[in-house]
């Protein structure tokens, strides 16, 4: 019970962390001129070095992982991380915020199905009711009723879909991991095999070194990769070893909500009366899935 309290409270204020990604990521592609390929390389690279550098100096140990295990983490990385980086930042540039948020939080669907069937996760009624209504609360918050917000194409639903398998496959795979090692030693190696993975593909179709990019520029994505991308992926990843994936993934889906917030501190954004149901409609999601004795 306490186990599950704790990644319960981890993952949600996770969220709140998370809740920046969309912002900055929108921030560096209009007013920075920042391509994908090499927003997601240093986003990831720069999570890299700065957690091989902290683990080596606070617990060198969670450095060491088993040969058998190897191919595991580079399948984590390479899907759970370095892909996800790519669609999700092509899915918001090409479908907008709003749609690409729909789309990624479908993802609680594919890891609940497969997590009953791989992971021995139970598929109740609870769990059931939860998605649903973080599905259309997702919806609403993000105003797909207004046809304004909608920027769908073929190439962006792709992103966007890749986006929620991806993230599903993090979530799965980071269950697992999570189950035989350390939370910071899976977020490593993802993060490793994430950036291995990006560095070819940003050295020949991308622009490795963004030469032209200011030095507030670097700040922004200095702070994209510190804060919402380490923060919030920690976050989640220290919850998987304490919840259900099904149970962490739907609770990711409060993201949204607590960006709503957010907008309407920093930029005053108020809530229409449909986003403001589709919040409620997360919460009480959220709260059917609080830990019970």
């Amino acid at each position: 019970m306490k186990s599950q309290l704790r990644g319960y409270a981890i993952i949600l204020g996770g969220t709140v962390i998370w809740a920046l990604t969309g912002i900055v990521i929108k921030i560096l592609l209009t007013h920075y001129a920042l391509e994908t390929l090499t927003m997601a390389f240093w986003r990831v690279l720069i999570v890299s070095v700065f957690m091989f550098v902290a683990l080596l100096a606070l617990d060198a140990r969670a450095l060491r992982i088993a040969p058998r295990d190897l191919g595991l983490f580079v399948i984590y990385g390479v899907i759970g991380i370095g892909v996800h980086q790519i669609v999700w930042i092509s899915s918001v540039q090409y479908n907008g915020a709003a749609v690409a948020t729909v789309i990624i939080y479908t993802a609680p669907a594919l890891v609940a199905v497969v997590a009953a069937r791989f992971l021995r996760e139970g598929m109740t009624r609870v769990k059931l009711l939860a998605l649903a209504l973080t599905i259309a609360g997702c919806a609403l918050v993000a105003r797909v009723y207004d046809a304004r917000q909608i920027e769908l194409n073929a190439l962006g639903l792709v992103c966007g879909l890749g986006s929620a398998c991806t993230f599903a496959t993090y979530s799965l795979l980071g269950r697992f991991v999570t189950r035989r090692y350390s939370a910071w030693t899976a977020l490593f190696y993802a993060f490793l095999f994430g950036t291995l993975f990006l560095l070819p593909l940003d050295l020949y179709l991308g622009k490795l070194l963004p030469t032209h990019l200011a030095w507030d520029g670097w700040g922004w994505l200095i702070f994209l990769a510190l804060v919402p991308t380490l923060g919030g992926f920690a976050a989640y990843t220290v919850g998987l070893s304490h919840l259900p994936a099904s149970v962490a993934s739907l609770l990711a889906a409060f993201e949204p909500v607590t960006t709503a917030i957010i907008a309407f501190i920093v930029f005053g954004e108020v809530l229409e009366p449909l986003q403001l149901l589709g919040a409620g409609l997360i919460l009480a999601s959220v709260i059917l899935l609080r830990p019970r004795e």
